[in-house]
């Protein structure tokens, strides 16, 4: 559809081929399809709308409309696109273009049909087709790929009877490769037909009614496009290159009725599976594709690789060699011969094994691939001692106190083969996976402060453990409540850390489980050392066991924020959890974006000052649990001093008889 050079290849069909096609069904089942089995526009969730009059690169002279159901509406069990003559937007025709690629419907391979009723006439292009989805994500077309299920150019005998099937890609510019079909009676505005292709990793095949008209290889590798996710078209063009512009003859509106909409694709795709990395003269590498008596299997491997059992059959064993290569296998199924490629590189070894660990860890394991070796030889540093036999491809080791090397030499018939990894002894580690930071957004349960002691990971100010909790060997008084743990006996000055992962940059809600007897206390939340809430006030609930929950909104966390520290002011609370979340809700009552004041700087430290500050303000500094820190009056040039305020993240309201505006800053 996009550019078009005309050509007719006229064949003979053998009505066995309409057979053939039956059986091939067999091997699909049905995985996305549009029945339009409602009334209205098109499913908004299947069906996007492209939009304008620009000529859509081949001078075309309809303007593709939006959801306007004049041009495209479902009833009665079918889907209309109709082709109306009228002034709209500058142009003298009005059509409509309908995709499925915002809508996330794209493939790779498949049976793709649909039943169409055909317009007709002089300057009437219809097309059911496809695109690469690169068209959208940085190739432009040919390079994205292209096919053409069905076009048409209507004009009369010859034209309104012919179909066309074609292919477009890039071969140092564009190229096309296609052929056509003509009724034997009659146009195709007559009835309905059902047009499609199968499309495999190796060929292309296009039929009406069953019968195929055409195939294409795409082995060729400059034919890569088609092994890529396209999406699905469909459109009435009026005009333009290929069929020539409407003349007196042609009769509008034209209507291109749709009946359904189906794809299609194998119940296993077929592909081989397996590392696409492996190591110089590895063992026993396993490679797999689908699986079935029916189907027949003929596997190759590089030059010095060697296939050591399954040949014949779905899944191989391989001891490969010292280069990269290509493991192959012709799949011939039911439906089709299947010549299935993967490219394997063969890498250096490379040690797997923790690469941060608390000192004296026991039973710490390294590894290498197993491979075709007559020796392994493994070095740990001095304070570490190897547990069993380290004359093989995997290791286990009782560590020291030191940081060091592991270190593996192995001998090949590729030659001798050397890596190392260095071990960190670190003290701070996250509990209870030391692989594992805590994920925010997520749930931190209080007692999972990170590993590492006094004065590293935590600060406990009374040295007697208290409680009846986990983690009794720690000095953190940790005891069984609000469903889980909390930590408890808390005292100014004390502060617990945690190693975080925080997902993505931006505004986070976060919910404390507090509880207290008396009469509550004070803490703080830093991140990467920077005080994010400021002071949080924790109120008295009546009991150490009666747990509520604290709101804290707006507060801005950052992805390169990896450590999270709760400071305790004043003491004597509970803490049980920290439960984060996206900031999800609107505050109705921030600035309207079209206000011209703004506040800068933002982060602050000791004064702010308004932009376009035209008139005078009463404002209100309050804190994220709504407490009013501060008041006064703002005139045009002044500043307000903030430094008398602890850090954290605020509210400025500004309030005079005309307007109430809500601005948001970060006290540092």
């Amino acid at each position: 559809m996009i550019r078009k050079k005309i050509f007719v290849l006229l064949a003979i069909f053998l009505s066995v081929q309409s057979i053939d096609n039956l059986n091939a069904q067999s091997c699909y089942e049905l995985v996305w399809n549009d029945e339009f089995n409602y009334n209205g526009l098109p499913d908004s969730t299947k069906w996007y709308f492209e939009e304008g009059g620009t000529g859509w690169g081949n001078n075309e002279l309809q303007y593709y409309t939006s959801k306007r159901i004049e041009n495209a509406y479902v009833e009665n069990g079918y889907l209309t696109i109709e082709a109306r003559k009228e002034d709209y937007n500058g142009k003298d025709y009005t059509s409509a273009r309908l995709i499925t690629y915002p809508n996330g419907h794209s493939w790779k391979y498949g049976k793709i049909e649909a039943r169409i009723k055909l317009p007709y006439g002089q300057g009437i292009w219809p097309a059911f087709w496809m695109l690469g989805d690169g068209i959208f994500e940085g190739t432009p077309w040919p390079g994205c790929g292209e096919i053409d299920i069905m076009e048409m150019v209507g004009g009369g005998e010859g034209k309104d009877d012919v179909i066309y099937g074609t292919m477009h890609y890039d071969d140092n510019g564009h190229a096309e490769y296609g052929d056509s079909y003509q009724l034997s009676e009659g146009i195709f505005a007559d009835d309905f037909h059902v047009f499609s292709i199968e499309w495999t990793q190796t060929q292309l095949k296009w039929y009406v009614d069953g019968i195929k008209y055409h195939e294409a290889s795409l082995i060729p590798s400059y034919l890569s496009e088609f092994q890529k996710e396209f999406f699905i078209l469909l459109n009435i063009a009026v005009g333009g290159n290929w069929p020539g512009n409407p003349d007196g003859s042609t009769v509008f509106p034209q209507k291109m009725m749709v009946d359904y909409v189906r794809v299609y694709q194998l119940d296993n795709q077929p592909e081989i599976t397996g590392f696409d990395l492996v190591n110089k003269a590895q063992k026993n590498v396993t490679y797999s594709t689908v699986e079935s008596e029916d189907f027949s299997y003929n596997w190759t491997v590089p030059s010095g690789a060697t296939i050591t059992g399954g040949q014949g059959t779905s899944s191989i064993s391989v001891n490969w060699g010292c280069a990269d290569g290509d493991v192959t296998c012709q799949l011939t199924t039911n439906c089709s011969t299947y010549n299935l490629t993967k490219n394997i590189q063969a890498q250096p070894i490379e040690i797997t094994g923790q690469e941060k660990i608390e000192p004296s860890s026991e039973n710490l394991s390294y590894s290498i691939s197993e491979l075709d070796a007559t020796n392994y030889t493994w070095e740990v540093p001095n304070d570490a001692e190897f547990v069993g036999d380290s004359d093989t491809n995997v290791v286990f080791v009782n560590w020291g106190s030191e940081s060091g090397y592991v270190i593996v030499s192995a001998e090949t018939n590729c030659g001798d083969q050397h890596d190392s990894i260095y071990v960190e002894a670190i003290k701070q580690l996250p509990y209870p996976d030391p692989n594992s930071k805590h994920k925010i957004p997520g749930t931190i349960e209080a007692i999972d402060y990170d590993t590492g002691g006094e004065g590293i990971a935590y600060h406990d100010a009374d040295v007697e453990n208290q409680g009846t909790g986990l983690r009794q060997d720690e000095g953190v008084d940790t005891e069984y409540n609000d469903g889980g743990q909390n930590i408890g006996w808390i005292k100014s000055g004390e502060w617990v850390e945690y190693s975080v992962d925080v997902e993505s940059s931006g505004p986070h809600d976060i919910e404390l489980r507090v509880a207290s007897l008396n009469g509550g206390g004070q803490m703080e939340i830093y991140f990467s050392n920077e005080n994010r809430t400021g002071i949080i006030d924790i109120p008295s609930t009546g009991s150490w066991t009666s747990f509520t929950s604290i709101y804290l909104s707006d507060i801005q966390l950052y992805d390169t924020d990896t450590l999270m520290k709760l400071n305790f002011v004043v003491g004597d609370f509970n803490i049980s959890r920290l439960i984060f979340g996206n900031e999800t809700t609107s505050k109705t009552d921030l600035y309207n974006p079209t206000n011209a004041i703004g506040l800068f700087p933002n982060p602050a430290s000791d004064i702010i000052y308004l932009s376009n500050h035209l008139v005078e303000f009463e404002y209100s500094i309050i804190s994220l649990l709504g407490n009013v820190v501060q008041r006064g009056v703002i005139s045009p040039g002044m500043s307000i001093d903030i430094s008398n305020i602890n850090p954290g993240t605020y509210y400025l309201q500004l309030v005079n008889k005309n307007q109430v505006i809500t601005l948001k800053f970060i006290k540092l």
